[in-house]
């Protein structure tokens, strides 16, 4: 298992970063999140013409021939850019209709980016089961900009349009400007079932958001390091001083070793390895532990500027909150890590 990025990974890495930091710096970032929308169309089109929805799939059905690690690699560039728009939701999506014959047009939109897509994550079926949905589900993320909904159940996958009768869409205040969450309410809302595996989905979406949590951790190390060089106290920078030193190398290994278990993950659900949930329960609580700890480190680490609005750091902490309760809380992934102990005991 080689865990190492190859030149060609190197090639795609580099090319979505450059892309991101042209047309999502850090002030489109903050003009996109205070539009009525939350979401860049035209940046959303341009993705999908890049491929970047399709990374994980096939030539065949419309792919760029990569699978889930190439993917990974686009999530932690979101994660480092804090990239609006329903990226997880799409990509998923994209996945789920490349089995499904009868919703190839809607395949099609959803990889050149004029269908988004948001993600309905329900493990205990709040919505019910078969092609009628019937319940209410909070906390959807970028539901507000979503054309279609794609609901993981806990055996089954659905997906159906977002604005179809029986949907009722409700946007909430979130913790995340760049984020929004939504409550979807269904009553006798019509949808299609898709043949995807629940559970095969559920684990790429937990791999990618531990992914978009490395970005998190790497950039606001970043951030710090920067800030560090360039801030001065004493005639000195405080990159100098040792409480600035010591917190900047507890952040490098932080997000050294969620970028290291989330590789591995990607990898080992790639190659179908009989412990794969193991490392994907692992990445995703590791990831988002170092994506809130690295956070609230490089807003103390900016000091008074660090709580300002103005500054970016606390955007990175609020989105590391959000992704901690995307796919299964740390908590929830911990458990399932101690599951087998509490068995065999």
């Amino acid at each position: 298992m080689d865990l190492m990025l190859s030149s060609e990974q190197e090639t795609i890495r580099d090319s979505i970063r450059d892309m991101l930091r042209e047309r999502m710096p850090p002030e489109r970032v903050r003009a996109v999140m205070a539009t009525d929308t939350g979401i860049d169309r035209a940046f959303w089109h341009q993705a999908g013409e890049l491929g970047w929805f399709g990374l994980a799939l096939p030539d065949a059905v419309g792919g760029a021939g990569y699978g889930l690690p190439e993917a990974m690699i686009l999530f932690t560039e979101l994660g480092r850019a804090l990239a609006p728009g329903p990226w997880l939701g799409s990509t998923l999506a994209a996945k789920a209709l490349s089995k499904a014959e009868t919703l190839k047009s809607t395949l099609d939109g959803v990889l050149t980016g004029t269908q988004p897509v948001a993600l309905v994550d329900d493990p205990a079926d709040a919505l019910g089961t078969g092609t009628t949905l019937d319940g209410t589900i909070s906390g959807v993320a970028d539901l507000g900009v979503a054309d279609h909904v794609l609901v993981v159940g806990s055996k089954d996958v659905r997906f159906a349009a977002a604005r179809a009768r029986g949907f009722t869409v409700a946007v909430e205040l979130s913790m995340d400007p760049t984020r929004r969450l939504g409550t979807l309410t269904a009553r006798g809302a019509e949808a299609e079932m898709i043949g995807a595996h629940a559970a095969a989905l559920r684990r790429m979406a937990t791999v990618l958001t531990a992914a978009e949590a490395v970005g998190v951790a790497e950039r606001t190390l970043e951030m710090s390091v920067e800030y560090g060089k360039v801030r001065q106290q004493f005639g000195k920078p405080i990159g100098t001083f040792q409480a600035i030193k010591h917190r900047c190398a507890d952040m490098a290994v932080r997000a050294e070793v969620a970028r290291a278990v989330v590789v591995y993950a990607s990898v080992a659900v790639e190659e179908g390895e009989a412990d794969a949930d193991f490392h994907v329960h692992s990445a995703k609580a590791l990831a988002t532990d170092a994506a809130i700890q690295n956070a609230t480190d490089n807003v103390q680490n900016h000091g008074g500027m660090g709580y300002t609005w103005e500054s970016d750091a606390h955007l990175y902490l609020k989105r590391a909150r959000v992704l901690e309760h995307t796919c299964g809380s740390r908590i929830a992934h911990l458990d399932a890590l101690a599951a087998p102990w509490r068995a065999a005991g």
